[in-house]
């Protein structure tokens, strides 16, 4: 089985955990928020320093309004790869749900300056 190089994790990439992230995108584009986040764990089972998969993971634990959890994710892809866009802006959707505006809005701005390039 070979293996491939994630250029952001320096991780090993198996066609199983690939191929787990696939099933998990398709199932959270349907809705089945259950099934993907089943698809994603074992994908990190894997490959757990993928970025990608930790992101689908906070993505699926805030959609089944699991927001600790999806904080927590959140998190783990931004020490994965601080200049994560998309992680920051959702963690601060995530902050400003759980009433913590401050926090919310610099996370929020943090992904915004980034997907801007500054």
């Amino acid at each position: 089985m070979e293996e491939k190089m994630d250029p952001k994790t320096t991780a090993h990439k198996s066609p199983d955990a690939e191929y787990s992230f696939r099933m998990a995108t398709e199932a959270f584009h349907r809705g089945d928020y259950s099934r993907a986040l089943n698809h994603i764990e074992n994908s990190l089972s894997v490959n757990p320093r993928s970025a990608a998969a930790w992101h689908e993971k906070a993505n699926c634990l805030d959609e089944l309004g699991r927001c600790e959890e999806a904080l927590s994710c959140y998190d783990t892809v931004i020490r994965l790869d601080e200049h994560h866009a998309e992680a920051w802006f959702n963690k601060g959707l995530i902050l400003k749900k759980m009433g913590r505006e401050k926090e919310a809005f610099d996370c929020m701005n943090r992904g915004v300056d980034l997907a801007l390039g500054r």
